[in-house]
């Protein structure tokens, strides 16, 4: 017979032996580790990091596209100057204009959005009466703010936004929540944000208008249009000594220097027939300016009339260039100068709002 153990530990050797490892283990000095690294501050309920939301950005607008007339050449082709969400006058304006849709092409010059009242019914009716259009900078902004809400904002609360905006940290120096561009851009449905970023910077017009081109802001007249920058195009006003510029203050008109370049071209010439990436004739429709107000000269029509700001809403119609307007309240409170907060009255923040009743 065994003789009993000495000890008086009644445990299993299995279980004795257990507990001397997690003795062991609480006797053991924890190792020298660095501190944990610090995460990233994140936002939202899906804890967007901070990092990636500074660091999007929306496509690239399209550069230039040459429209077709889709069956019968129009009888009229009419731009219209910077519209700024004032979807009743643009009414009145087509109304005084007798207009016709199976008839007359309209054709936007941009910034249909922001500063007046209804930015979203502006676009419904630019698409219910199918115009043509060119993107303006303040299309581009609603267009950016919309992507960034799509992608990595989809999460963010308004608070938040605000948040990030204040430290600098949202994607775009000119984003601002609480101006017109944050709320329009949540209005718009699926359909109008296609439609609105469809819209290239440059739209040269087919035969037999194809001497003119519509743009929003300006061209610079040392490059061939498929050699531009669709940034520039949509605020360009002057050319100054580094090249393009939206200031009024620096450099030369934009369309003064480009009546110089065209003086050595005509229309006679045949150079309108070359490759669109070569420098050829044009005559350009433009908007953006309101600061110089309607500006009409031989090769250049700007038509941007300072709608919102009590000014008018301008038509420019081909053929025969003639114009027709309708007169404006002053929506934005201000006078068309920049870099100033305004007042804003809006009544487009109903996401589904309709546009009025189509013309005939």
């Amino acid at each position: 017979m065994q003789a009993p153990s000495s000890n008086n530990d009644t445990r299993s050797p299995d279980s004795a032996a257990q507990q001397q490892r997690q003795q062991a283990v609480v006797n053991t000095p924890p190792p020298s580790v660095s501190p944990h690294p610090q995460q990233p501050k994140a936002y939202g309920r899906l804890k967007v990091r901070a990092a990636d939301v500074k660091s999007f950005r929306a496509g690239p607008p399209t550069l230039l596209e040459k429209k077709e007339f889709s069956a019968k050449e129009p009888k009229r082709l009419i731009f219209i100057g910077d519209i700024h969400g004032s979807l009743k006058e643009l009414n009145l304006l087509l109304c005084k204009l007798k207009f016709k849709r199976d008839e007359d092409q309209v054709v936007l010059v941009g910034d249909l959005v922001a500063k007046g009242p209804e930015s979203v019914g502006v676009v419904r009716r630019a698409r219910q009466i199918n115009a043509w259009c060119v993107r303006g900078n303040h299309d581009d902004r609603v267009i950016r703010w919309r992507e960034f809400l799509d992608g990595p904002g989809a999460t963010l609360s308004e608070s938040e936004l605000k948040s990030l905006e204040k430290s600098g940290g949202l994607p775009y120096d000119d984003f601002k929540v609480g101006k017109d561009h944050y709320q329009i851009a949540r209005d718009l449905s699926p359909d109008d944000i296609t439609w609105l970023k469809s819209l290239p910077t440059i739209l040269p017009l087919p035969l037999p208008y194809s001497e003119w081109v519509v743009v929003h802001g300006g061209l610079d007249p040392s490059k061939p249009l498929l050699k531009q920058s669709a940034e520039d195009v949509m605020v360009t006003r002057n050319i100054g000594s580094s090249g393009p510029t939206s200031s009024r203050d620096e450099g030369k008109a934009w369309f003064e220097l480009w009546a110089d370049k065209m003086k050595g071209l005509s229309p006679s010439s045949g150079a309108k027939d070359l490759n669109f990436d070569e420098m050829h004739y044009n005559k350009i429709i433009y908007g953006h300016d309101a600061g110089r107000n309607l500006q009409l000269h031989p090769l250049t029509k700007g038509l941007d009339s300072r709608c919102v700001y009590g000014g008018q809403l301008t038509a420019f119609v081909l053929p025969g260039e003639k114009t027709v307007s309708v007169t404006c309240p002053n929506y934005d409170g201000g006078s068309g100068s920049d870099g100033k907060d305004r007042r804003r009255r809006r009544r487009d923040s109903v996401p589904n709002a309709k546009a009025e009743p189509m013309y005939t």
